[in-house]
Order: C-alpha cells, then structure tokens, then sequence
C-alpha cells in the first residue's frame, strides 16, 4: 500500500486519479476537432474526468510519496507511454 491508499492505475480499485492530464481523459465527448489552446479551459478545470481511460497508469508520486491529482500537474498525473510500456 501506500500513504494515499490509492491505485495510480485509472480505473483499478476504489481510488484512482480522477484529473489525468490527457486530452482523451479531460474533454467531452463532442462532434468537432479542438486545437490545443482550444483544449486548455477542460486541462485548467477543476472538474473531475469526464471519460475515465481504463488501464492509464499515471506518473504517481514524486520521491517523498508526495502526490496531487491535478490535471494542470503532469509530473503526478500524465500517463506516458514509456511509464505504460510495462504493463
């Protein structure tokens, strides 16, 4: 286990990072294409997830076991490819 009792895997368990920095993750389902910028006002909010990308592990806690489930934070909450890579 760990401090914040919580999974860093989307999804898995009871608690899991609900404000994952990824477009899939933070913007509603919707009919047109967004730019970037367009992007930013869901990256910058504070609402919880709208989609939840199952199976996402996020970067997790820094070296203190420190950890913040803030979407605009990719060092706690971005899941990558090389950090996936594993699973």
């Amino acid at each position: 286990m760990n401090p914040h009792n919580m999974s860093y895997v989307v999804g898995y368990g009871d608690r899991y990072p609900k404000h994952v920095h990824h477009r899939g993750a933070s913007i509603p389902k919707t009919v047109k294409k967004l730019s970037c910028k367009q992007g930013w006002k869901w990256r910058d909010t504070e609402r919880q997830d709208p989609n939840t990308i199952v199976g996402a592990m996020v970067a997790g806690p820094n070296e203190n076991d420190f950890f913040q489930d803030i979407r605009s934070n990719y060092n706690f909450t971005e899941p990558s490819l090389p950090g996936n890579a594993g699973l």
